[in-house]
Parts: structure tokens; C-alpha cells; sequence
């Protein structure tokens, strides 16, 4: 599934699931919000993209490649499938803030190969093919030449929710300070799919994504490796949809960063301590609660 042809075929059905998702998000607001846990928002809208881009892809004639979506689970071919963020920064787009991003990857015996992320409130749409480079609007992009971390500009995850939330918080404050202490800057967006695509065309210098699965990060991984980036796990191997980490930055910052990870050493946030996040982890969709 990997080679160029069948790439350059999957591209353009990605394509069209992005545009019938951002018209989508575009034209409806969130309402009918639930929750999944006690702070990680859904609304209609996430899963009506979701249904959206998977009818679509299905339509195209794709049967031998699975699907992954956040909200409804798995189907299909474990070793090649599509997986979908439909809102990532659903927070953000349930206060009308525009850093969210649709993110659409295609993986391939647990490595992304391809990626299209749209950021439908600023008008932006970025993809790459492994191979093939990567892509903003049309144009080639490529990641910073920044190589000292006090001249870097970092994306950093959010916080902890679900069941981890205490062990992540304490992990996250820790690298938290050490990035503070001596990155120019520290920014925390709200949307990975976004810091990672910013990673890609130079607005970040670095990200660094804690506890995130591969909706969340599959597309960006690709667009941010193609355009130059690294894209790591917190041990330093390439990053892949077993890790819990993604840290992408200019290969100048690698020796610089990579140290800050240490500190997850003995939790599951290390590779050595990880379950596969693998497409049997996710056949079943997602408890949600509805919000009074």
C-alpha cells in the first residue's frame, strides 16, 4: 500500500473526504455537546464528519483499507486503514476559537504514509505522501533551520483528562518546566493535528505531544517528516502508531530535547512500556455522557 502508485491513488479520495468535511464544520456550529470522561467535549458535528468522510471513502471503492475514527471505532483491514480526527481541538471549536484541524491519515503496517489536515477556520489545508513531500495549499513547504532551543518556538500537549490525568499532569509539569526554563517560547494550542502541521511549514520549531493516539497524530507525522522534521518517539526511535509520543522539531533541536523526555522513563508514556496502539485497541466506539 505503501508505493507511489497506490499513494498517488489514495490522495485525491482524501482530498474529497477533506472538502466534504471542512464545508461540514464550515456551515454548522457545534451543538447536542456530550462528553467522554469529565472534560473531552464531543458535538454533532464531530460525528457527522466522521460519518461524512467514511461514506465517502467507502464510496471511492477503497473496501481493502480499514477505518479508524475517533468516535465510532474500527472496521476493516487491521494492517492498512484510514484513521480520522474529524475535530481535533474540539474545545477550542466549541468556543468558537479557530485552532482546530480535520485530520485524515492513511496507515500502513502501524506506519502513517499519508496525510491530509485541514484547518477549516484559517483556511488552510496541508498533505504529504511518504516519498512525495509536503504540502500547504498547493505549495511546497519545508520545516525551520532553527538549531538552538533558546531561539525555538515549541507547541507542548495539553494537560491530562481520562484515567491517567494525575500521572500525566505530573509528567507534563515536569517537562513543562524544563521547556519553559529554556525555549525562546512555549505555546499549548489545543490541537495536535495543528502543532504538528506548524511543525511542517516552520511556524513551530518543535512539538511536544504527550499521551496522544494516532488519530490525533498520523496525518501530521507524515506532512511534518516530508517536510523535513523529525518525528519521534521520547526515546528518540521514529515515531510510529505504537508510540504515546510524538515529538516533531527541526534535527537541529533533537539533542536538545530529547533529554526533557527522560523523565516519563518507567511509565507508559515510554516506548518500552507500551501496548500497541493498534487497530484491535480500537473497535469499539467511545463511551459519551450527555451534558445536562
Amino acid at each position: 500500500m505503501s508505493s507511489a502508485l497506490d499513494l498517488t491513488a489514495a490522495l485525491p479520495a482524501a482530498h474529497a473526504a477533506i472538502d466534504l468535511a471542512v464545508e461540514h464544520v464550515l456551515s454548522h456550529p457545534p451543538r447536542n455537546i456530550r462528553y467522554k470522561g469529565d472534560r473531552n467535549p464531543v458535538s454533532e458535528v464531530d460525528e457527522t464528519v466522521e460519518h461524512l468522510v467514511r461514506q465517502r471513502l467507502s464510496a471511492r471503492g477503497h473496501a481493502e483499507i480499514g477505518f479508524v475514527g475517533e468516535e465510532t471505532g474500527a472496521v476493516g483491514n487491521p494492517d492498512t486503514y484510514w484513521v480520522l480526527d474529524p475535530i481535533d481541538g474540539t474545545i477550542n471549536h466549541q468556543h468558537a476559537n479557530p485552532l482546530c484541524a480535520i485530520a485524515l491519515g492513511l496507515v500502513h503496517h502501524d506506519q502513517p504514509v499519508l496525510g491530509v489536515t485541514a484547518l477549516p477556520f484559517l483556511g488552510h489545508r496541508y498533505w504529504a505522501a511518504h516519498g512525495q513531500g509536503a504540502y500547504r495549499d498547493g505549495d511546497p513547504i519545508s520545516a525551520s533551520t532553527t538549531d538552538v532551543l533558546n531561539k525555538a518556538l515549541v507547541g507542548f500537549s495539553d494537560y491530562g483528562s481520562g484515567a491517567d490525568e494525575g500521572l500525566r499532569d505530573v509528567l507534563c509539569a515536569a517537562v513543562d518546566r524544563e521547556l519553559t526554563a529554556r525555549a525562546q517560547g512555549l505555546r499549548r494550542y489545543g490541537s495536535s493535528a495543528l502543532d504538528l502541521v506548524w511543525v511542517a511549514d516552520g511556524t513551530l520549531d518543535a512539538c511536544v505531544l504527550l499521551g496522544n493516539h494516532t488519530w490525533d497524530t498520523a496525518a501530521g507525522s507524515v506532512i511534518a517528516r516530508e517536510a523535513g522534521a523529525l518525528v519521534l518517539d521520547a526515546d528518540g526511535s521514529p515515531h510510529s502508531t505504537r508510540s504515546r509520543c510524538a515529538i516533531a522539531m527541526t534535527p537541529g533541536l533533537r539533542d536538545e530535547v530529547l533529554p526533557f523526555l527522560r523523565v516519563l522513563r518507567g511509565s507508559r508514556f515510554w516506548p518500552d512500556q507500551n501496548e500497541p496502539d493498534g487497530f484491535d485497541h480500537r473497535t469499539a466506539a467511545p463511551r459519551t455522557e450527555v451534558l445536562a
